[in-house]
This record gives C-alpha cells, structure tokens and sequence, in this order.
C-alpha cells in the first residue's frame, strides 16, 4: 500500500465527507484496509462503501455504479482508471452494492435493494449536500438500480443527466436470455451454498481472479497506466476471493430476474439528457461458441439491445447512442476518455 499512500499524502477529503460520524467508517477488521479514500457510511442498517476522488465542486457531482463482468464481480476496482482521470476535473464517489468491495453483506441483497440504498445515501445531508446537482454514470446492469432510484422526483430534479455503458438490456428475449442460469442458482441454492462453502469452489474462483488480472494488464493503455492503482485492485482481489463474498455474489445473482423485471416495469425517466456507450463485447461471445442455440440467443439479443438503446437516447432530451468500436467491455479500463467526452455532451445539454 505504500505508492497508494504516498499518492494521497497531501489530498484533501471534501467537506460533506469530513461530516461523516466516527461509527460511519468503521472497517470490518476480516477484510484488507480500506483505502484513505474510501468511507463506510450507514444506510439501511448497513455500512456502504464510498471511494471519493477529486475535489471541484462547481461542476456536478459524479456517481460511479459498476455491474458485473463474467464472473460476477461487480465492484468499484471497475471504475479506478476512470475514476482518477475523471477526479482531475470532477468530485466523484464510486459506489459499492452491499456485499461488494467494502460494503457489508446483507441477508436480502439486490439490484432493487441498492436503489433504495442510493437514495438513503444521496437523501443524506451528512454525506452529500442537498442542493448538489448530481450525474450518474452506470456500468453493465448497474442501469438496473438506476432506473428504479430515479423514480424519485426530488433527485431526478438535482441530476443533470445519465450516462449509461453497457446497461442491461430490458426486452423481453433479453432479459430470459440473462436469467437461464441465475435461474439455476436460485433452484440450486442450497447445494451452491455448500459447494462454496466446502472449499471446493476455491481453485476455480482463484483462476477467475487471475484470468481477470493478466486480462487487465493486457488491457490497460500505456498512456493510463500511471492511472491504474492496483493497490486498490489488490485489496478488492482479496475481496473476491473470500468465500463469504462468493456465496454473496450469487445470492444476489439469484434474484437478478426479479430485479429485471422491476427495472423494465418501472422504466428509465425520459426526461434527463442520455448519453449511451455500446461495445460489441458480445461479439468476442460468439465467435467462442459453438452451440449454435446459444450463439443465436446471443445475436438476438445483442440486436434487440442496439435497437432498444437507440429508442432510449431517441426519448431522451438531447439523448444520443454512442456505438464503441471495441470489444472490450470494460471501457472505464481501456477509453476513459469517451466516458469525458459523454459527460461534457450531458452537461452542454443540461445547461
């Protein structure tokens, strides 16, 4: 931890942070040491994990939320490279789900759970000012949350505008295409529980870990590198490999149709500017398949989802569909950039 530290020698923590109270970042003494920039805040009978960066108040304040990649990991390591570019010109807390990074585990965790959790969090004077505009940027189904937090007049009224990277897509196809194995976690549970907890699950969730990280270091431009603070990213590797972490993933995961299905009754207001960044990470899916059944509810699927993001951007006050001629899904990792150039396009909108 020690280049970590040495980067935030002199920082300044932002003042709503300074307010929080002794018990509010308290860490679980089992997990690694939180970052000196991160916070554990109480909502909901529950401690949620904040990493703050950047300082500039006079521009909106920017909610990072990550979602899952192939393994289900779906915590705030996702967001570092972004996170320090964009903190050189915005104030930027990136937001953990209970159960992931440093937010505590929960008996009943969901993407619908987090939407309340958000708004407890945003709704509190202690921990982010009440008159502060705000703008969230949302990875993979991480959207899932969003749509349901942003039934909330009074918040909808302080956001500037979304930006969404991937998010889930809410067609009917799509979401039976998403569930068909989260649906066998949930009929299997008690035999996952015990698979996990034996240990038996521990080689291959260590191979997962690995495969993520050579992947990273493939992945990460040059030109970002400095950016890149695998200190963090180790202490969340930690994280994921406890087996408490493991059951909890999936736990959620086993109520993800449930959460689809609230997302896609409640809809994603139309009235705040949108920008949509779509990669054709599903393009690397097909070409690694060769049940052709599979292969086809994937194109459907990735089809059904252009067509349903451009409808979103087309409803959108000065919306816009953003194709990434990528196949990386992580793009927070690999063209921060665009991620800028998306927020600009929001706040010129929104002015």
């Amino acid at each position: 931890m020690v280049g970590f530290i040495k980067r935030c020698l002199g920082y300044t923590l932002v003042t709503f942070l300074l307010m929080l109270p002794l018990s509010a970042v308290m860490a679980n003494a089992e997990l690694p040491a939180i970052p000196l920039q991160s916070h554990l805040v109480e909502v909901n009978d529950h401690r949620i994990h904040i990493h703050q960066q950047g300082t500039n108040k006079q521009q909106p304040l920017l909610i990072l939320l990550s979602g899952p990649t192939d393994n289900w990991h779906s915590d705030s390591a996702w967001w570092i490279v972004a996170q320090n570019i964009l903190s050189q010109h915005y104030q930027t807390l990136a937001i953990d789900r209970a159960g992931q990074g440093w937010s505590q585990p929960i008996e009943q965790p969901s993407y619908q759970q987090f939407a309340d959790d958000l708004k407890g969090l945003l709704s509190n004077d202690e921990v982010v000012d009440l008159d502060r505009e705000l703008l969230f940027v949302a990875f993979a189904s991480s959207n899932l949350s969003l749509n349901l937090l942003l039934d909330d007049d009074v918040l909808v009224a302080r956001t500037r505008g979304v930006i969404l990277i991937d998010p889930d897509v809410l067609t009917q196809h799509s979401l039976q295409h998403y569930t068909g194995e989260t649906e066998g976690y949930k009929k299997g549970w008690q035999g996952l529980e015990e698979y996990i907890r034996s240990g038996k699950y521990d080689e291959r969730v260590q191979q997962k870990i690995n495969a993520e990280r050579e992947h990273l270091e493939s992945i990460i431009p040059f030109k970002y590198m400095s950016h890149m603070d695998w200190d963090y990213y180790g202490a969340i590797e930690m994280i994921r490999q406890t087996r408490d972490y493991q059951i909890h993933k999936f736990l959620e995961a086993s109520v993800y149709k449930e959460d689809l299905e609230a997302a896609k009754a409640q809809g994603l207001t139309d009235s705040l500017p949108l920008v949509i960044l779509d990669t054709d990470f599903e393009a690397a899916y097909l070409e690694q398949l060769e049940d052709e059944k599979v292969k086809a509810s994937i194109a459907q699927w990735r089809q059904e989802g252009i067509e349903w993001y451009f409808s979103l951007a087309q409803n959108s006050p000065c919306g816009a569909y953003w194709p990434v001629d990528t196949r990386e899904h992580l793009l927070m990792m690999t063209q921060p950039e665009l991620i800028e150039q998306a927020i600009n396009k929001v706040l010129a909108c929104s002015q």
